[in-house]
């Protein structure tokens, strides 16, 4: 019997990047994700992880999304493309709240939006932290911009 499977859910025509690793926000412990999960909890501290690449292929438009992948992982798929489309909302709306005369403060927060696998925040504030010793015056900048930006939204 063929396989009723869309190619996207076929792991038949999966290739080696879509399986992957991510740490945990939490716990740094380990999370397996397959391109189609849009969470998992992770093995260690049972916090539930987003999917920081999250491949929704075609079920945000197909008809027979819902079907195929079932009510409950659709659900959750079209939760993390609200967060997703959330998160980069913000993240452009923080960015544009950056003056000219700043864009290293722009490149700061870029990079800590991509790095960040917490898909609940928008940006990691570990990593900002951590800048504090090695770049005050681009952690000051950064703090003041992203605390009134947070104020703001």
């Amino acid at each position: 019997m063929a396989d009723s499977r869309c190619p996207g859910q076929n792991t038949q025509f999966w290739g080696p990047k879509d399986i992957f690793n991510i740490p945990c926000p939490e716990c740094g412990e380990t999370v397996e994700f397959f391109k189609d999960d849009a969470k998992r909890k992770c093995p260690s501290c049972s916090r539930e992880v987003y999917n920081p690449r999250i491949n929704t292929g075609c079920a945000l438009w197909c008809p027979k999304a819902e079907d195929c992948l079932g009510p409950e992982q659709y659900e959750s798929l079209t939760q993390s493309k609200q967060i997703a489309e959330q998160r980069k909302k913000d993240i452009d709306a923080l960015i544009s709240s950056v003056g000219k005369n700043d864009e290293d403060v722009k490149k700061l927060f870029k990079k800590l939006y991509i790095e960040n696998t917490d898909m609940t925040c928008l940006i990691d504030t570990n990593k900002l932290e951590s800048i504090k010793e090695s770049d005050p015056r681009l952690f000051k900048k950064a703090v003041e911009y992203f605390s009134k930006f947070k104020k703001e939204n």
